[in-house]
């Protein structure tokens, strides 16, 4: 007997119905919170995210994450300028010991200081860092 053979049962959804729906809203929903997932990352990765502060840059080129510099030690040679890009969502600043060449608080954006001549440079965020030595804080060796 089939099911448009009886009028009570046509009105009836047949269990094959009932799972494949169902497997169907599993599915979208399972596809939703893939989407959801990845625009999260994406959202995290990109320059107003903290994805990319992982490695950090180089000698030349730091990144100012949130609640760190990456690399937080920058040897480099006389006449060489450092980069400070910003990654975070935080704002920070970075605060030279020497005073000089030091950056606004931003949340984005990048600030530049050349160092002509030899010596080592401690610098700072002086919103996540109290001193020179702890919290956020970094250096920049002209060898």
């Amino acid at each position: 007997m089939k099911r448009e053979d009886c009028p009570r049962l046509a009105s009836v959804t047949h269990p094959t119905d009932r799972d494949s729906t169902s497997t169907r809203r599993k599915t979208t929903n399972a596809t939703y919170g893939l989407v959801l997932v990845a625009a999260f990352a994406l959202a995290c990765s990109g320059d107003g995210g903290t994805g990319s502060c992982g490695s950090g840059g180089s000698a030349t080129s730091v990144t100012v994450c949130d609640r760190f510099f990456a690399p937080s030690a920058s040897p480099v040679t006389p006449g060489a300028t450092v980069t400070w890009t910003w990654r975070g969502a935080e704002g920070h600043n970075v605060t030279f010991e020497d005073g000089q060449g030091s950056s606004a608080t931003q949340v984005s954006g990048m600030h530049s200081r050349t160092f002509p001549g030899a010596g080592t440079f401690r610098y700072r965020c002086t919103i996540h860092s109290s001193d020179f030595n702890t919290g956020m804080v970094g250096t920049v060796s002209v060898q």
